[in-house]
């Protein structure tokens, strides 16, 4: 029985799966119980997809001998150098040499609409961020490095907090909800307590401790609820900036003039419509003919997806379709759009 690894490695997980070409998915895996270790960047990706790969094939009960094929979608494949290091690290590391190396943010994609043959796009909001733009013709366009830092993802949206709490602790900025939701979280009993931990430590001893960002992430989506103006400014703007992307990428490929499914994926999207809505409202001003959709699938199902795009030129058939959707039903891979969780 040939088998597909299927694996979507972003910046904070790894998920695989084990599927048949019938749409039969025999294994899952991820890499929750791996014990972080230091490792060149390249190294570090490869050990923890190793991870979650070993513990879908013991969940299915086999060989890595077994897999004939890998779908990966990773976080690090950006500049053009990195695609054929991609593909021969992974080799080495799976032993398998039908290998195909994507972009995370294609899995995110796919695991939202089809790809071949139709204009799309994608806006991944994860820890980080990426945006791609497909035209009909196979053309693309994927921003990367090119995305930049304060739109990047859950990580961007914990800095702007941190940054409004402290601005506003110190006159700089309007009082906001945030300041109340980030103590409670956070447990510290004044800003400057937090503050000083973050900067110097409170005493001669203690030394710094950075945040980690993306944690704070779901407090804005709550100030948002409490109508909070500060959130509610800041997320305004921080989805024109991101439809901003899809805008400019629609320009190159020559694709402002059709309708324009942008699939919306990533931990952050989870659990609150509001970037969704405001992203399309950006986007119909330029491109009247984008829509925004959440993506139905997880991302490593994206990728499981795009090999069998491989395998069945002429589409996936209707029945192996329904067999893959009944497997991710069993497995809980389908984006569970009303269940907020931390982002990842």
């Amino acid at each position: 029985m040939s088998l597909i690894l299927a694996v979507d490695l972003g910046g904070t997980k790894a998920h695989a799966i084990i599927a048949d070409h019938q749409g039969n998915i025999l294994g899952f895996g991820d890499d929750k119980e791996w014990i972080y270790q230091a490792l060149e960047r390249r190294i570090f990706k490869m050990v923890r997809i190793r991870f979650a790969a070993d513990k879908a094939l013991a969940d299915a009960g086999l060989p890595m001998s077994k897999i004939d094929r890998v779908s990966a979608n990773c976080s690090g494949a950006d500049w053009s150098f990195e695609f054929p290091l991609g593909v021969r690290h992974l080799r080495e590391t799976l032993g398998v040499q039908n290998v195909s190396y994507f972009n995370d943010c294609i899995g995110a994609l796919r695991g939202g609409t089809e790809i071949i043959g139709r204009d799309c796009a994608v806006i991944c909001l994860g820890s980080g961020a990426n945006c791609a733009v497909y035209n009909k013709d196979g053309q693309s366009y994927e921003y990367a490095y090119y995305l930049k830092n304060i739109h990047q993802g859950g990580d961007a949206i914990g800095r702007f907090i941190v940054d409004a709490v402290v601005d506003a602790s110190a006159g700089l900025a309007p009082e906001t909800e945030l300041t109340r939701l980030l103590l409670d979280f956070t447990g510290f009993s004044s800003v400057e307590e937090f503050y000083m931990l973050c900067t110097t430590g409170r005493t001669e001893d203690e030394p710094p401790k950075q945040p980690v960002y993306k944690e704070f992430c779901p407090l804005l989506f709550e100030a948002i609820r409490l109508g909070d103006a500060v959130s509610l400014q800041y997320i305004d703007q921080f989805c024109a900036a991101l439809a901003n992307y899809v805008v400019v990428a629609a320009k190159k490929l020559n694709i402002v003039d059709r309708p324009l499914p942008v699939v919306i994926s990533g931990g952050v999207c989870k659990g609150d419509n509001i970037i969704q809505e405001l992203i399309e409202k950006h986007l119909k001003g330029k491109i009247p003919g984008a829509y925004c959709i959440n993506a139905r699938f997880e991302p490593v199902v994206g990728a499981l997806l795009m090999d069998l795009d491989r395998i069945y030129p002429q589409g996936i058939p209707e029945d192996v379709m329904k067999t893959l959707e009944h497997c991710c039903t069993e497995r809980k891979l389908f984006r569970d759009i009303g269940y907020a969780e931390s982002v990842g």
